[in-house]
């Protein structure tokens, strides 16, 4: 049986916080816990150190006999109560769609919990004690020039070019990337028709970290920045609006 007084727990949570695409509301966040995983040694060596006399290795036998036979109940269809800590069942991995659904229509499985009192009693003394704002909009870190693998932000027209950071991914209504002029001041031209798009057809990796593709031809020589939009967020969700990231200054060389 799990112990159900957590009264006394005095641990404390790091909770990161992003701005809630998915909704209108600009005071809407999607708050996250920084997640701090305890292995299972980590748990062996905690029980071995607390019971004198009970044996580590003991302990982590019949922990491996139970995960075997918890993934073998779930192997024979059946929901698990997980050590009184909840239970884990079989759930529908997607939506079923079709006229008339049958066998084929279900998309597949997966595990889902539903934790018990107990559970829930041993989180309930928590206390928060930083909350980060995160910024949800790509990223940009690297561009590298694939032609010649210079990282001097000198690309040449015609020729290949890898960006690299985080959330980069095009995706969704409106995304795209686009070389920008400069004004006078250095400040990205505001006139979205003075800049130069990067055909679709050039992008050769599309992915959250990295993306390459070709400058177009049509570039004059001079300063530009880069811009991307999109609406990708993990999991290849869209995101209600397009977010955006600018590089830094870049040069289109002969």
């Amino acid at each position: 049986m799990v112990a159900s007084n957590f009264k006394n727990a005095d641990s404390i949570l790091s909770v990161t916080l992003r701005k809630n695409q998915f909704s209108s509301d600009e005071n809407s966040f999607i708050g996250r816990v920084t997640r701090n995983t305890v292995s299972l040694e980590n748990l062996i060596a905690s029980i071995s150190e607390k019971n004198e006399g009970v044996s580590p290795y003991m302990i982590q036998h019949v922990a491996n006999l139970l995960g075997n036979e918890m993934l073998r109940a779930c192997q024979n269809g059946n929901a698990v109560d997980v050590l009184g800590i909840g239970i884990m069942y079989i759930g529908i991995a997607g939506i079923v769609s079709g006229e008339n659904p049958g066998e084929s229509s279900i998309p597949g499985f997966k595990i889902c919990f539903t934790p018990s009192t107990k559970a829930q009693e041993a989180v309930d003394s928590l206390k928060v004690d930083k909350v980060i704002i995160a910024d949800s909009a790509p990223v940009f870190d690297r561009i590298i020039n694939t032609f010649n693998q210079n990282e001097n932000r000198i690309l040449s027209k015609g020729k290949g070019v890898k960006v690299t950071g985080s959330r980069l991914k095009l995706l969704g209504e409106d995304s795209g990337l686009w070389f920008a002029p400069l004004e006078e001041d250095g400040s990205v031209c505001k006139d979205e028709s003075k800049w130069t798009s990067v055909n679709s057809e050039t992008i050769s990796a599309n992915k959250p970290k990295s993306l390459e593709f070709y400058v177009p031809d049509s570039l004059a020589e001079g300063s530009y920045c880069i811009v991307l939009r999109t609406r990708w967020c993990s999991g290849d969700k869209e995101l209600k609006s397009p977010v955006s990231a600018i590089s830094k200054t870049i040069t289109i060389a002969a």
